[in-house]
């Protein structure tokens, strides 16, 4: 298995790239998998911010992450990481999100970190339940850590559903334990306009109305 960026997509890679994503995403309506993957494809295309990174066995496509680079933040966003569910639990999500990490650092020597919109657990499906929970401590197994108090509102609103509250976590580079509120607004303000093309002030203002001004970044005790 090798790990490389991928740019200039050849239609292969679109369609392999499509199938993973609509393989693991958690979202059965088809149209909005759809829009999502032809936004996904278009960024790549147009936007030389964002990242594809992809493990590779033979000639097949196992695993994508997506890195949105921020650089006048010194800040990157995790958009995306998956492994299709035949190479699970292999060992190949660490070595694609150290891999993610370590281009990051290479773009931006001296970064303050990589951040991931983490769904809560929060849901009555057992099977999501626990799906959510090993999604959390396999980041938290990584380093990965939460920012204490940022009710993170994800811009993607499902057949009228309200936007669903994540988890905002931080890859950090920096030995700091605490970052500041207009930091953090910032970061949400870049993310829902340049990843998410959402110009409404509505979400970023719910977010950023009960964030303190200095947040703290802890670990996130994670139990099955």
């Amino acid at each position: 298995m090798i790990i490389k960026e991928i740019k200039n997509l050849t239609h292969t890679e679109s369609e392999e790239l499509r199938n993973i994503y609509v393989s693991t995403f958690p979202l059965e309506n088809a149209k909005q998998l759809d829009i999502y993957t032809n936004h996904i494809l278009d960024m790549l295309r147009n936007d030389k911010r964002y990242h594809l990174y992809a493990a590779i066995e033979g000639r097949a496509m196992i695993g994508i992450s997506l890195l949105y680079v921020f650089e006048n933040l010194k800040m990157a966003l995790l958009d995306y990481m998956a492994i299709t569910p035949n190479f699970q639990r292999r060992g190949i999500g660490r070595k694609l999100f150290e891999f993610t990490n370590n281009e990051f650092n290479r773009f931006i020597p001296n970064n303050i970190g990589m951040l991931l919109e983490v769904p809560k657990e929060n849901v009555f499906d057992p099977d999501e339940f626990l799906r959510r929970k090993r999604r959390l401590q396999f980041y938290s197994r990584l380093g990965v850590k939460v920012l204490k108090g940022v009710n993170y509102l994800l811009p993607i609103q499902v057949d009228g559903d309200a936007a669903e509250e994540m988890y905002l976590m931080i890859k950090l580079s920096k030995n700091i334990t605490s970052i500041s509120k207009k930091i953090i607004a910032d970061f949400i303000n870049s993310v829902y306009t340049d990843v998410y093309d959402y110009r409404n002030d509505d979400l970023f203002c719910r977010t950023i109305a009960s964030m303190p001004d200095i947040i703290d970044i802890e670990e996130l005790k994670v139990q099955l």
